[in-house]
């Protein structure tokens, strides 16, 4: 029994029912279910609340579960691990790039990120046993990048984007 949750900026009620149509007659072609088993609701969202309200909220909350995320097909990801230290100097500057790479690049957003503090989360450290610094960006079990002391705050920004790139395309490899 498919449910099917529309939310997007407000438009016309004939509009809308098109649109239902459109989705009902796709399910009735693809999923063979019987029509009395189809629902569709729409609900509209005002532009000014759909970044903190979808993006940020419902969206980033299922990205997991998305199918087409900015208009193109998603293909599975990997996620991202990053082994990282409360008050690391350097683990702070990854926070801020990733925040900084998310508000960018909106197909980052959809980037599963696992933060791993080394010293709370040991079991979960301890799947990974090919580093010494921190942070350290690993997608799958791969480490794409260990911090270096000395690395400034561009240096990790890049290092963090090749691993978001790398998580992004995972599955294209």
């Amino acid at each position: 029994m498919p449910y099917i949750a529309i939310k997007g900026y407000p438009k016309d009620e004939e509009t809308m029912r098109k649109v239902a149509q459109r989705f009902n007659e796709t399910l009735l072609e693809l999923w063979g279910c019987p029509q009395e088993a189809i629902n569709i609701s729409y609900e509209a969202v005002a532009p000014e609340d759909w970044e903190a309200r979808m993006e940020r909220g419902e969206i980033a909350q299922n990205r997991d579960k998305m199918l087409i995320y900015g208009g193109k097909p998603v293909r599975p990801q990997q996620k991202l691990t990053i082994l990282h230290l409360d008050g690391c100097p350097y683990c702070r500057k990854a926070r801020q790039a990733l925040d900084e790479l998310q508000a960018e690049n909106t197909a980052y957003r959809s980037v599963t990120v696992e933060w791993v503090e080394e010293r709370r989360q040991r079991e979960a450290a301890s799947r990974f046993t090919d580093y010494y610094y921190v942070p350290s960006f690993y997608v799958g079990t791969q480490k794409l990048y260990e911090t270096q002391p000395g690395d400034d705050y561009a240096t990790i920004k890049t290092q963090l984007r090749r691993a978001l790139d790398a998580a992004c395309g995972a599955a294209e490899a």
